[in-house]
């Protein structure tokens, strides 16, 4: 079975409808998205429609439990987008069974913060705490976090959240999917690894090509797809209510 990883979409409907075309070339036979599906984004309602209908697993993501519940540790500008985000879904125009329908998904998804299947995790964090605690490179450098971590994974654990993908062992050693040949690890060679599949919709390592996995067996591929991100930096400069540098974020890739 071919299952496609996403995360981080981030209400950015041009990088998940690259993604998809993507996804269903590779023959997939099903999507887990790690959270993250809104905010930051113009097109929160068109992605949630998606995510609805294509995917077969969400986990909670720190702006979806944002958007349920105060965000004490979103910023300033963070709010803003959060807020507009609200809007939009409340949207007195929007049909009201289609309002009640996003607000339902959330609260279900509030309960949703890991998922197992057999000896595979699957969260938005990280595996202590599955909403709020970011994975990034350095910290394959920290011996108590790569420990504590690994303490919660019985082998493979798939992350977001950091927007910045790779593979972590629990020697401590991390590699960036640029340095695997055709992007690709056979999961055979490791006793444990954690995974963060990077981001669809706000790619932080640079790259501006949207970021999600393939798990296909015992062969795990990360996968990188050009889309137009000026049509949808455009969009974001477009509502005056969106800080722009959720727009000059996409053209930099950080």
């Amino acid at each position: 079975m071919r299952i496609a990883l996403v995360s981080d979409i981030h209400s950015n409907l041009e990088a998940l409808e690259a993604v998809l075309k993507d996804i269903d070339a590779y023959g997939c036979d099903k999507i887990y998205c790690l959270g993250d599906i809104l905010d930051y984004g113009p097109n929160p309602t068109e992605v949630l429609d998606i995510a609805l209908e294509r995917f077969e697993l969400n986990i909670l993501g720190n702006h979806e439990e944002a958007l349920m519940l105060v965000a004490e540790d979103f910023n300033e500008r963070a709010m803003r987008s959060v807020e507009w985000t609200r809007e939009q879904l409340n949207d007195p125009e929007l049909d009201r069974d289609k309002r009640h329908r996003y607000w339902n998904f959330l609260d279900e998804l509030s309960k949703i913060k890991q998922h197992k299947q057999g000896d595979l995790l699957f969260v938005h964090g990280s595996p202590r705490k599955p909403t709020h605690e970011y994975v990034f490179p350095k910290d394959s450098m920290d011996e108590a976090k790569i420990r504590g971590m690994f303490a919660k994974i019985d082998r493979f654990c798939f992350c977001g959240h950091s927007h910045i993908p790779g593979i972590y062992s629990e020697t401590g050693k991390y590699g960036h999917p640029k340095n695997l040949p055709n992007g690709e690890i056979d999961l055979r060679r490791f006793r444990k690894l954690l995974v963060n599949i990077g981001s669809v919709g706000q790619p932080r390592d640079h790259d501006t090509r949207a970021c999600y996995v393939i798990l296909d067996g015992n062969k795990l591929v990360f996968r990188r797809v050009e889309y137009d991100f000026n049509i949808t930096v455009e969009k974001i400069k477009a509502i005056k209510k969106l800080p722009t540098f959720l727009a000059e974020r996409l053209i930099l890739g950080k």
